[in-house]
């Protein structure tokens, strides 16, 4: 599976519909289908992304980060690239909390096809190999460089269409221990 395959297959369409769509197809195809979802996920892990998604989510962890990511990946390639490019752009598209939690679904979806059933030891660690060759979706820790100022000034500054949309939010970006600013 090439990239642009990859962004046919999930533009416009529900984790459950890209599950069913990829449910017949060699397990090969399911890797590289997550590994080009991976990438992309990894690129987005970002400061100005989170510090966006905190703002739409009212607050947002590395697990809310993720989940939006999969969500702006589902909206197709121009979302995520429009998004990557100016994250201020998430203003202008309808989101819905609960849509953008259930969208986290995807990070996992190539784990959960390529995983034997059951339940068993055997199972568990098939499961648990699986994994660490796939590699996990999703923040690992802290975004590259330094975490941004997150005062009001700076976020409505930084995000007008976002602060006008949602408000500010007193701790857009949660689960990091606090930084001190001087004034």
């Amino acid at each position: 599976m090439r990239e642009h395959q990859f962004w046919r297959l999930v533009a416009g369409r529900t984790v459950a519909e890209i599950g069913e769509l990829l449910r017949g197809r060699p397990a090969l195809e399911v890797i590289r289908f997550h590994h080009h979802f991976r990438r992309l996920h990894l690129r987005a892990c970002r400061w100005d992304v989170w510090t966006a998604f905190g703002l739409v989510l009212g607050g947002a962890g590395a697990g809310q980060l993720r989940d939006g990511v999969c969500w702006l990946v589902l909206r197709g390639r121009r979302a995520y690239h429009r998004a990557l490019v100016d994250p201020d752009v998430l203003a202008s598209f309808p989101a819905d909390p609960l849509e953008i939690t259930r969208s986290g679904e995807l990070a996992g979806l190539a784990l959960r096809l390529l995983a034997p059933p059951g339940t068993g030891e055997v199972a568990a660690a098939c499961r648990e190999a699986l994994a660490s060759v796939l590699g996990a979706a999703g923040p690992q820790g802290s975004p590259p460089g330094e975490r941004p100022a997150l005062d009001a000034a700076t976020l409505a500054r930084c995000y007008p269409r976002l602060t006008a949309r949602y408000g500010l939010v007193a701790e857009p970006i949660r689960g990091l221990t606090p930084v001190r600013t001087s004034r």
